[in-house]
């Protein structure tokens, strides 16, 4: 009973997804069509219009790109509310989500992937880093969706202006801070080869991810049913 409702949970997402990308590909698409188009009555020039039609593959990957991002950061409480009315526990549609957003993921990943053949070879050390960075903003999207999903209307306009705000007036006081610990840190041998190591990269991005998906989870269970 549990792996159909998971199932059920990925299933109406996907649908969710194909409806959404049916819609913006073929406005993005069809207005980029239109502006070829239009330069090729203006211009006469077939050989400028052929190479424009080239980057439709890139527009249409562009666009896969947002709209896996934007489906994570959008519908948290919908899909939250949905599942109450159809008696899916919290669990469940974690489940089901987090499942729906790594097959998510890996088909827009593999899709820009064919796309990039096109104009280059491949490369497996850049499609596995591709796929890294893939999985990390769809995480911290979803982390970001489920948050705000526990936020009313106004909680929602006074974090999403007042969050960024702070933490950019972090980040300068963070770096002008630093700005008298470089020469020092320059001189540290330690520091050079933390640096330098290529494990110190992979060791931030594991760290990373493991706090941006427990943050996702417990905001998930922590979603309530509101009145705004």
């Amino acid at each position: 009973m549990k792996n159909q409702k998971r199932n059920l949970v990925i299933s109406t997402m996907f649908q969710q997804a194909g409806h959404a990308t049916g819609i913006a590909l073929g406005w993005g698409l069809g207005i980029a069509l239109i502006t070829y188009l239009l330069g090729l009555i203006i211009s006469h020039n077939l050989e400028s219009f052929l190479v424009s039609l080239q980057a439709l593959p890139d527009i249409a990957s562009s666009i896969l790109n947002v709209l896996l991002m934007a489906i994570f950061l959008v519908t948290p409480y919908t899909d939250f509310k949905w599942a109450i009315q159809n008696g899916i526990s919290r669990k469940t549609l974690w489940q089901g989500r987090i499942l729906s957003l790594f097959l998510m993921t890996l088909v827009v990943w593999f899709i820009a992937q064919l796309v990039d053949l096109m104009n280059t070879p491949f490369d497996l050390a850049s499609a596995w880093h591709s796929l890294l960075w893939y999985f990390g903003l769809s995480l911290t999207m979803m982390a970001i969706g489920n948050g705000f999903a526990l936020l009313n209307r106004r909680w929602k306009w006074i974090v999403g202006i007042g969050l960024p705000m702070a933490c950019l007036v972090l980040l300068m006081m963070l770096a002008y801070s630093l700005v008298g610990l470089i020469p020092a840190l320059s001189a540290s041998g330690v520091f050079k080869s933390i640096i330098i190591s290529n494990v110190t990269g992979w060791v931030i991005l594991v760290i990373y991810l493991i706090i941006v998906y427990a943050l996702a989870r417990f905001f998930n269970n922590k979603i309530q049913l509101r009145r705004d």
